[in-house]
C-alpha cells in the first residue's frame, strides 16, 4: 500500500453544497443532512441522498416544531383528547357513587371552555406557562371572583390530570396561569352581594305565599339546615314523627347528622306527604318529595333544580329583594342564628359538618338534648319574627 493510498483514505470527505438556495437542511460533518430545531440537533439522511432526507424533514416538520417526538404514536396527545379520557374518568367515578353527577357536569362544562380556548387539536406539549395566563385573562369580566375560582380549581384539576396520567414527557405548567384569585378579592367581592340570610319576618313573609310543600322545604331549611339537595334525598323512613327527630347522613359528606323538628315542621312535613301521590315505583315512593311530574326532586345543590326555582318565586311573591339569595341561604340563616345557642358541636352535628380536629376524632355522639337546645333557640327566633295579629284578629 503506498503511502499515497494511505493518505487518501485519511482525508475526510468535503460536505456536499446545498442542492438548492432554499434546502431546509444543512451538510453535518457526520455525513447527514441535518437541522437544529427547538435547540436540539435532528438529522434526517445520508448526504447522498437530499431528497429523502428532505421528504422525511417535512414529514417529521410539525412535531418538532411542536416539541414532540415524530417516532412517537402521538395522535391522542391533545387537549381534545385529555378531556375525552378526564371524563370517561369521572364518569368512571360518578358510576361508582364517588362523585355527584352535578359535579361531574361541572367538569363536563369546564372541559368544553377549555377546549373552545386552546382548540381540541391542540398538542399538549406545546402549552406553556403563557398560554395558561392568556385563557386566565380570557375569562369575562362579568364573572365573580368565586366563578372565576370554581373555573381554574376545575381546569387545575383537568391539567393536574394529565400529569399523573403521563400524557406528555415533561409536565405541563398549569399552576402560574392557573393561581387562584387572592382570598382577600373574593371576600370584598361577597360583602358588596347581599347577605345570604332571611329575617324571621321574611321567613313568616315566604311562608303566606307557599303551598304544602314549599312549607315543608323552607322549615326544613331553617328548622333542619337541609339544602335542596337533602331535600330530594329525604326518605319517609329518616323521620321519627313519634319523636320529632330528623337523623340520616349528610348525602354531600356522609357524615352522620340529626335534629329535633319543631311542631310546626313535622305539621307541615305530615301533609306535604299526605298531599304525596303514589307512583308504584318503590325507589320513588320511599321518598318524602316528589315533583307534580312524580320524579324525584334534583339530589344536587342545583340552582335550575325545581325546588331552587319555586322557592325564587315564592320570595319573589313575598317581595323580598335578594338577588342570588335562594332555599341554601335558609341553612345559612341557620347557622347564623345558632351560633348564639354557643354549642358549636350539636350545631355542626345538626348541619352534617365533620370535626376534622383531634378532639373531633375522640368524639363519639351528641346528647340530643344539646342538639334540642339550639333547635329551639332557633324555634324562638323564628316564632319571634311572627307578624303580630290585631285585636280584630287581622295580621
Amino acid at each position: 500500500m503506498t503511502a499515497k493510498s494511505v493518505s487518501s483514505r485519511g482525508r475526510k470527505a468535503s460536505k456536499p453544497s446545498k442542492p438548492r438556495k432554499d434546502f431546509p437542511l444543512f451538510a453535518h460533518a457526520s455525513g447527514q443532512w441535518a437541522k437544529k430545531v427547538r435547540g436540539r440537533l435532528h438529522y434526517f439522511g445520508k448526504w447522498d441522498n437530499p431528497v429523502a432526507a428532505e421528504a422525511k424533514w417535512e414529514r417529521d416538520k410539525l412535531a418538532l416544531l411542536e416539541g414532540r417526538d415524530p417516532n412517537r404514536d402521538d395522535t391522542g396527545d391533545t387537549v381534545g383528547w385529555l378531556c375525552n379520557v378526564f371524563m370517561d374518568s369521572k364518569q368512571r367515578q360518578a358510576d361508582r357513587g364517588e362523585l355527584k353527577l352535578r359535579t361531574r357536569d361541572d367538569y363536563h362544562a369546564a372541559c368544553k371552555h377549555v377546549a373552545s380556548f386552546f382548540g381540541r387539536g391542540r398538542r399538549l406539549e406545546t402549552l406553556t406557562p403563557q398560554d395558561f395566563e392568556r385563557y386566565r385573562n380570557s375569562f369575562p369580566s362579568s364573572w365573580s371572583p368565586t366563578t372565576v375560582n370554581n373555573q381554574l380549581r376545575l381546569s387545575r384539576t383537568l391539567f393536574k390530570y394529565a400529569n399523573d396520567i403521563g400524557a406528555t414527557d415533561r409536565p405541563i405548567l398549569f399552576r402560574i396561569g392557573l393561581k387562584a384569585v387572592p382570598a382577600s378579592i373574593v371576600r370584598k367581592a361577597a360583602a358588596r352581594k347581599p347577605e345570604k340570610v332571611f329575617t324571621a319576618s321574611e321567613v313568616h313573609r315566604m311562608l303566606a305565599h307557599a303551598d304544602a310543600s314549599m312549607t315543608a322545604f323552607i322549615m326544613l331549611g331553617l328548622n333542619a339546615a337541609y339544602g335542596p339537595a337533602d331535600i330530594g334525598r329525604l326518605k319517609v323512613a329518616d323521620i321519627d314523627f313519634g319523636k320529632g327527630w330528623l337523623g340520616v347522613e349528610r348525602g354531600k359528606t356522609g357524615v352522620a347528622r340529626g335534629c329535633w323538628l319543631w311542631p310546626e315542621t313535622v305539621l307541615a312535613l305530615r301533609k306535604a306527604i299526605a298531599d304525596r301521590k303514589p307512583t308504584g315505583d318503590p325507589s320513588l315512593d320511599e321518598l318524602a318529595f316528589l315533583t307534580r311530574f312524580g320524579r324525584q326532586y334534583s339530589p344536587d345543590n342545583d340552582k335550575a333544580s325545581a325546588i331552587a326555582q319555586a322557592f325564587t318565586k315564592v320570595k319573589n311573591a313575598a317581595g323580598i329583594e335578594k338577588t342570588g339569595v335562594g332555599h341554601y341561604a335558609l341553612r345559612h340563616t341557620f347557622r347564623t342564628v345558632a351560633g348564639d345557642a354557643m354549642d358549636r358541636e350539636a350545631v355542626d352535628f345538626i348541619m352534617g359538618h365533620m370535626d376534622a380536629s383531634m378532639s373531633g376524632n375522640y368524639r363519639h355522639g351528641i346528647d340530643p338534648k344539646r342538639v334540642k337546645t339550639v333547635c329551639q333557640h332557633v324555634r324562638k327566633w323564628f316564632r319571634a319574627g311572627k307578624p303580630k295579629r290585631s285585636a280584630k284578629g287581622g295580621a
